[in-house]
């Protein structure tokens, strides 16, 4: 662990790498190639919320997760698009067909429900904006059901994970642990 404490001096010192990290894991738990090979969002999401509280405040936080999950469920929109547009399911998604055509049958239904609850169950988060990508869905529709489902799923993962900081670190300790990052020389990296 002797790494962890030079990590969070790092941010401590550097908040806007903390925040292009949140972006980025919540990028790639939304994005259909990257979710896969990676640890589940709430152990990752919730390691990173930790590291964050002292370097940025909730509302950052909150933006960071926000931006990257909409942006990955909106690039999932596209590349099934892509993947419909260019013939390219024959190959791509022969071991997920029934899924998705389930999945489809689904969104022509009800679109925008199954579009935003999606975005609360793990392997359906990515899935859903992919076969969504596939039917003749409106964009702009699209696009503001992801906005608005990743800033509830953010706020809930945000807010879950700042009261149990709370209970866990009273606010006078993590102030004080604030401080001891910030007192700290930066961390120069070739």
């Amino acid at each position: 662990m002797a790494w962890l404490e030079p990590l969070l001096a790092h941010f401590a010192l550097y908040p806007a790498h903390l925040f292009l990290l949140l972006f980025g894991i919540a990028l790639s738990k939304s994005t259909v190639v990257l979710s896969s090979l990676l640890p589940p969002a709430s152990v990752m999401l919730l390691a990173s919320i930790s590291i964050s509280q002292p370097s940025l405040t909730v509302g950052e936080v909150w933006l960071a997760i926000t931006l990257g999950a909409a942006l990955g469920s909106i690039l999932s929109f596209h590349f099934g698009a892509l993947i419909m547009r260019n013939k390219l399911s024959t190959g791509l998604l022969t071991r997920h067909e029934e899924k998705l055509q389930n999945i489809r049958r689904k969104l022509e239904n009800n679109g925008v429900l199954v579009l935003f609850g999606s975005r609360f169950i793990a392997v359906l988060r990515y899935m859903v904006p992919l076969a969504a990508g596939m039917l003749p869905l409106k964009r702009f529709r699209v696009y503001c059901v992801s906005l608005f489902s990743a800033a509830i799923w953010a706020a809930l993962f945000v807010g879950i994970t700042s009261g149990a900081l709370l209970i866990i670190y009273p606010s006078d300790d993590l102030i004080k642990m604030q401080e001891r990052m910030v007192s700290r020389k930066p961390i120069h990296v070739l």
